[in-house]
């Protein structure tokens, strides 16, 4: 039997790791309201599932408490906490809800994301009207209003370099390679198609074609697992930037500011190359 043209299932992943429960709060509110403006327009089953990716027990247990409390209710979704054997990484991580996924579309969404309340009415509206799309990322945008030019091309080499290790004053003197590679030579006011580095804070998938990739994947722990699946997902969808899907994002500068998240950011960048470029062929 058909389901009707108005009942959408929506499935969201949310992993977190020793988790900052006023942020995680935020996140959780954005979602709700988004959540509630998506009931009031259709006959909707909305999943949430939060997974820990601490290896501490009582880090679990702590979440486990926290949603029972009134700052993390969230009525519009059916919530459910999931423990990892330990710390799998992101991937995995969202991995472990994707291969139980049973929803028409499914969110990955960061814990410092912030939906508009909106949001995810323009993307079921959106994905709706055009089904050869298999991934839609949204417009970003930080707390103060600034923009965040969040769709890439494909990185290089030289500019992985530049990003992660050169000084200000060198990477000023290349900033028109880097302005094109966050692609600030279009027009982020209008849809944008075929993005080959999505950013993984929100990311809207058909599940279908989402298995049919079969999710994320595990090699990455941290970094690149979405420049990853957008290689893959150009293969068989289209990937879509929709403005009208808005979302705020406090972003943290770590991956600049911290050495050993500069050693995961490189550790993925050459997986990911030597799986996608001239370095495959190099291996062979």
């Amino acid at each position: 039997m058909n389901r009707p043209l108005d009942d959408i299932r929506i499935s969201a992943s949310l992993v977190v790791f020793k988790p900052d429960f006023v942020l995680l709060g935020r996140t959780l509110r954005a979602l709700e309201i988004a959540g509630q403006e998506v009931r009031a327009r259709y006959a909707a089953h909305l999943e949430l599932t939060l997974v820990d990716n601490s290896d501490d027990p009582q880090w679990f247990a702590a979440l486990q408490t926290w949603t029972t409390e009134p700052s993390a209710s969230v009525p519009a979704w059916y919530v459910s906490v999931l423990r990892s054997p330990g710390n799998l990484g992101y991937a995995r991580g969202n991995n472990m809800v994707i291969e139980q996924a049973d929803s028409d579309y499914h969110l990955v969404i960061n814990p410092d994301l912030f939906a508009a309340p909106d949001c995810l009415v323009h993307a079921i509206r959106f994905m709706q009207q055009n089904r050869d799309v298999g991934l839609l990322v949204p417009s970003v945008f930080g707390e103060n209003g600034e923009r965040h030019y969040l769709c890439k091309r494909n990185p290089t080499l030289f500019i992985l370099f530049l990003r992660s290790f050169a000084p200000s004053w060198i990477r000023a003197c290349f900033q028109s390679r880097l302005d094109l590679y966050e692609m600030r030579d279009r027009n982020y006011d209008d849809r944008m198609e075929d993005i080959e580095f999505p950013s993984g804070c929100f990311m809207f998938f058909r599940t279908r074609i989402l298995k049919q990739l079969g999710g994320f994947d595990p090699d990455y722990f941290m970094y690149f697992e979405d420049a990853d699946i957008g290689k893959r997902m150009l293969k068989i969808a289209r990937i879509v930037y929709v403005p009208e899907v808005k979302v705020i994002h406090k972003w943290a500068r770590g991956t600049h500011s911290s050495f050993r998240l500069r050693l995961e950011t490189i550790k993925s960048a050459l997986i990911y190359l030597k799986k996608h470029t001239f370095l495959h062929a190099l291996s062979l």
